[in-house]
């Protein structure tokens, strides 16, 4: 016969029950604890992975089969604060430099805002860097689609010559020819709606180049750098310096640099490629004009001079153009595209002499005699100048084509707003001045 065990002492049979309730209760608050928690873990590590490794590989445009994703184009965001950062604070020195006079540093001043509203501006900057960032994807396409390429020697001396070295030594400066001008510089077009554009000489004007400074770890400007000679040790210790700070602060890499060197050169060779079909030579034009605001009185304008008015006495008694009346309407020499369209379109294709009908334009309506039309080769600046309004041209059509260029307005979300000025001018340890020249372009 088996023995019952003897009941523990103190222990009854509804301590033993209660004891097992809150056991499993305890159980089930660890167990929904740890399903919390698990949860929490799991939205923390889709979180982490979504900013890292989904984001970063999601597109902010596509151009043909190739996509501009989101690390490129913040990396490229980037790298374009650090510049707009480093020419605001030449801009400050500069001002600084010239007392903050507002008659010399006026344009400083104006410059300084726009960079200002650039960085305040995160999609006004964003804007501007895909759509370089779509540009330099077009060039990429074309280029291989026409066989061009850049040999590494060039992107070498490129580089070089940015950052003031050169192998074979500074070239000397060459004088620069000066063409003279095709006439003497005619008055403005005006009448009540506003002025019409001026003639005038025709050639690429020289820009002018403006002091940089380098922004330094004291508030003083950046002294001009001295003719100190500039070796090849030197020059690479100052390259892996200016790279490896870009890379720090943006994580733009030597790769990425070399890359935005070999872009302007591609661009230069589309350049001429694209503008190859451009002629040498050009057609200017002498003509003379009476501007009035009603049809009527052109009419019976032409109907005098065709009777045998004098058509600059006619200008000075009727015309509204104030600029030109006095000169008899005369209007100088001008090629095409000085002028707005419909007034071109008859004084490069109409019989010389009077034109026998009102022109009207914008400004009003304009008796019009053409005085002569000649070719004449184009200098070699207005020849390059032709050449780059084709090519920009083409990349405009190629941009604006839809079923090419396809944006994702997901990039408005992924504009970075650092480096911040203070981590730019943290970065820089030392004085050492760094060329403007040295940094291209991520907005050519």
């Amino acid at each position: 016969m088996t023995k019952s065990r003897p009941p523990q002492a103190g222990v009854s049979h509804k301590h033993r029950a209660r004891a097992e309730r809150e056991a499993l209760l305890r159980q089930w608050v660890l167990w929904v604890t740890g399903g919390i928690v698990a949860i929490i873990v799991a939205i923390v590590g889709y979180a982490a992975i979504d900013q890292f490794l989904i984001q970063p590989r999601q597109p902010v445009a596509k151009v043909g089969a190739a996509e501009i994703t989101t690390a490129d184009f913040q990396k490229a965001v980037k790298y374009r604060r650090i510049q707009v950062i480093n020419q605001l604070v030449q801009y400050q020195q500069i001002i600084e430099l010239f007392g903050n006079d507002p008659n010399t540093t006026g344009p400083y001043q104006q410059q300084l805002q726009q960079l200002q509203q650039q960085l305040s501006d995160p999609n006004t900057m964003g804007r501007q860097v895909l759509d370089s960032l779509i540009e330099d994807e077009i060039l990429k396409q074309e280029a291989a689609t026409r066989g061009l390429t850049i040999p590494q020697e060039e992107v070498d001396k490129a580089v070089q010559e940015a950052f003031g070295y050169y192998a074979n030594g500074t070239p000397a400066p060459e004088p620069t020819a000066t063409f003279p001008p095709t006439q003497t510089p005619a008055p403005t077009l005006t009448s009540t709606a506003g002025p019409l554009p001026t003639p005038t000489a025709t050639g690429t004007p020289t820009p002018t180049l403006e002091p940089t400074f380098t922004p330094t770890s004291g508030p003083s400007p950046t002294p001009l750098p001295s003719a100190t000679p500039y070796t090849l040790e030197g020059y690479q210790k100052f390259y892996g310096d200016v790279t490896q700070r870009y890379n720090s602060l943006a994580g733009y890499t030597e790769a990425d640099f070399r890359r935005n060197f070999e872009l302007n050169l591609l661009r230069e060779k589309l350049v001429k490629e694209i503008g190859v079909g451009v002629t040498g030579d050009t057609t200017e034009a002498n003509a003379r004009h009476i501007l009035v605001a009603d049809e009527t009185i052109a009419k019976e304008i032409i109907k005098q001079i065709q009777d045998g008015a004098d058509f600059a006495k006619m200008a000075a008694q009727y015309s509204t153009d104030t600029s030109s009346k006095d000169r008899g309407g005369d209007l100088g020499t001008f090629a095409p595209g000085r002028m707005v369209p419909e007034f071109d379109a008859v004084v490069f294709s109409a019989d010389i002499g009077l034109y026998p009908a009102p022109v009207k334009t914008q400004f009003g309506y304009h008796v019009i005699e053409i005085l002569s039309r000649e070719g004449r080769p184009l200098a070699e600046s207005e020849l390059q100048q032709k050449q780059q309004e084709e090519f920009d041209k083409w990349l405009r059509d190629k941009k604006a084509d839809t079923t090419y260029v396809t944006e994702y307005d997901i990039w408005q979300l992924r504009v970075p707003t650092r480096p911040s000025g203070e981590d730019v001018q943290n970065s820089y340890p030392t004085s050492t001045p760094e060329p403007a020249t040295a940094v291209p372009s991520a907005t050519p």
